[in-house]
């Protein structure tokens, strides 16, 4: 009995002293891995900037080699359940703090850890219709680094729902995309987000588009489809359905080469183009309210410049009449 009594303390202390102890431990571990880091990377006294070889484009930068801790700990990476530390990225320090090579290893984030994410952004066609007009565009595709930088740096990332990285998402998209972003802007999603409002209540251009795998809407597998159009929307606005999705995510009203357009199709007299557009309400309705405005300004400015005049002419016969 005394045996079996034994074995049964012994195990429990297995199954949970024992785990207990060494996460314990571990976190101690993480921890001084940081803290020995910090020694030198969190004094600006003790390190500076150093020029850095972009692995994907071969670009030459000049980074700071100054963390700032408390930054990278709200970051995605910091935040993580894993618990990640200097080493776990650069892995040519080899556990060696203090005095180690002069310039590291360029941390490749897609093979160490985001693999997944890494194969479905390259190979999307995204990407390959990007690297089609690259030299158009004389711009390569945007890499991770592009996308996910932090406020300071990469190692800062912000988590998926950050406001600043979801802003980020808008001018990254932007930089190939100025005409959609013009019009992003006319509707109420991107005024608010250009007033810098860039939370998760309101789309930006991954939300609607995807991320990693952008598809054109013509694909049906693309979330802005037919097939998948109910359903996105549906991610914010509960209840939507094919008459919520005819709303215009895009308003051209705005845009002169819509008018361009219009015109054109009422030249060539294809007035089925101009009833089909959904557009063309947009335009009717805008230059509508646009005149409304500009008849009650110009009724009101008329009324009172001869209003001003009465006065005016009131006072010189008043004059007058005093003066005799």
């Amino acid at each position: 009995m005394h045996i079996k009594k034994w074995a049964g303390i012994c195990r429990n202390v297995m199954l949970w002293v024992l785990p207990l102890f060494f996460s314990l431990s571990g976190g101690q571990v993480l921890a001084q891995e940081m803290e020995d880091c910090m020694e030198c990377h969190g004094d600006s006294t003790k390190v500076s900037k150093v020029p850095r070889i972009e692995r994907e484009t071969g670009e030459v930068k000049v980074v700071s080699m100054l963390v700032d801790k408390d930054a990278f700990m709200h970051s995605a990476h910091g935040l993580s359940k894993e618990g990640f530390t200097c080493t776990d990225c650069h892995q040519d320090l080899s556990g060696v703090y203090g005095e180690h090579a002069a310039l590291l290893q360029p941390v490749d984030c897609v093979t160490f850890c985001h693999d997944d994410p890494g194969a479905s952004y390259l190979e999307g066609s995204h990407v390959g219709h990007m690297k089609e007009k690259e030299k158009e565009k004389k711009r390569a595709p945007p890499t991770c680094k592009e996308c996910h930088i932090g406020q300071n740096s990469m190692r800062e990332t912000p988590v998926k729902d950050d406001p600043f990285h979801r802003g980020q998402i808008n001018q990254m998209c932007s930089g190939c995309h100025e005409e959609y972003k013009l019009t992003y802007c006319t509707n109420l999603h991107g005024q608010l987000a250009s007033l810098g409002y860039c939370n998760t209540d309101i789309a930006n251009c991954s939300d609607c588009h995807g991320g990693h795998e952008i598809l054109k809407s013509e694909d049906p597998a693309s979330q802005v489809g037919k097939k998948h159009i109910v359903e996105t929307c549906n991610k914010c606005h509960k209840g939507a359905d094919q008459k919520f999705v005819k709303h215009i995510a895009h308003p051209k009203f705005k845009r002169p080469e819509l008018y361009k357009d219009l015109l054109k199709a009422l030249k060539d007299r294809d007035l089925k183009k101009i009833a089909s557009d959904p557009q063309s309400y947009l335009m009717l309705i805008f230059l509508m309210y646009m005149g409304i405005i500009g008849f009650t300004f110009t009724a009101f400015g008329t009324h009172s410049l001869l209003m001003w005049f009465r006065i005016l002419q009131d006072e010189r016969k008043g004059e007058d009449g005093h003066g005799h």
